[in-house]
């Protein structure tokens, strides 16, 4: 029988030797691991970056503010706002802008006008990214839009400006013909029976300065504030034609057309002289005291 000495040193040895061959692979694997875990937390942190970076807005665009001038026949328009299923002004407008633009443009008017009434100055704003040359701008425009309005001016204002909330006085004048003319019928109120405009001058007068006007406002006026300031009301006649100048700080709905009824009613003899200041007294609208027709009214000036 052989039998193998082994020395204890040897032993320690082969045994040292033994374990690290074991280790190797295990540490191997480990090491392996931790590389596979640390690459899966780095992808991780990456897509967790990536959608907070997606979730963060690019900066907009610097946008510049045009200020438009705007003149209308209102004949064959539902008004100047915007409105579903109908015909209007904004709506003409709105359209040609995108097509110009190649995107929405989003529009802002200072004055809404009824459907069939006219204006020669209609103020609307927009913003746009992109810098024109105006009076170019303005002319390519118009051979968009149809004849029946047009852009008198175009110009660039300042981004904090406000085409509504920063009108002083606005002006709307009102047109009358005695003479039953049938080139005037769109832009006019044909009243068949002679007129006293003096009689209207006076009725008028009470109705210049600060006053509360609940009573020259239609029930469908969506503001509870009635205190309108009027400049100035001016009635002229000529050739046949009378025409009512009405220049106030703002306008209740249907208050100039309201107002011009009670002074036709005045001028035809229908009411006394102290009429329109009864009116105005009453603090409300009575149920007998109607409109004058649409087609008379022009927006004419807004000053800023």
């Amino acid at each position: 029988m052989i039998q193998l000495k082994v020395k204890p040193s040897d032993l320690r040895k082969s045994d040292i030797f033994v374990s690290a061959l074991m280790i190797a692979p295990i540490e191997k694997r480990r090491g392996c691991q931790m590389g596979i875990a640390q690459k899966r937390r780095q992808r991780a942190l990456e897509e967790k970056r990536a959608v907070r970076k997606s979730k963060i807005k690019a900066p907009e665009p610097e946008l510049t503010k045009y200020l438009i001038t705007l003149a209308y026949d209102g004949t064959r328009y539902g008004g100047y706002a915007k409105q579903k299923h109908k015909n209007t002004v904004q709506n003409i407008l709105e359209t040609t802008l995108k097509k110009y633009f190649g995107e929405d443009v989003k529009t802002i008017e200072s004055s809404r006008t009824d459907a069939k009434v006219h204006a020669l100055s209609q103020k609307v704003m927009f913003e746009v990214a992109t810098q024109v040359v105006v009076e170019k701008t303005r002319l390519q425009l118009n051979e968009l839009l149809p004849k029946d309005i047009m852009i008198t001016d175009l110009e660039q204002v300042p981004r904090e400006f406000h085409c509504r909330y920063e009108v002083t006085n606005k002006t709307y004048e009102y047109t009358i013909h005695t003479n039953n003319d049938p080139r005037c019928l769109n832009y006019s109120w044909f009243v068949d029976c002679p007129l006293d405009v003096q009689k209207m001058i006076e009725a008028s007068k009470c109705l210049i300065g600060k006053h509360d006007f609940s009573t020259f406002k239609s029930a469908k006026a969506t503001t509870n504030m009635s205190i309108r300031t009027i400049y100035f009301l001016h009635i002229n006649e000529e050739n046949g034609k009378i025409f009512i100048q009405i220049n106030a700080d703002g306008f209740l709905y249907n208050m100039v057309r309201l107002i011009v009824k009670a002074l036709i009613d005045v001028g035809s003899g229908r009411q006394n002289a102290t009429y329109v200041e009864e009116l105005l007294n009453l603090k409300s609208k009575p149920d007998n005291l109607e409109s004058a027709p649409a087609q008379g009214l022009c927006l004419m000036e807004i000053h800023y």
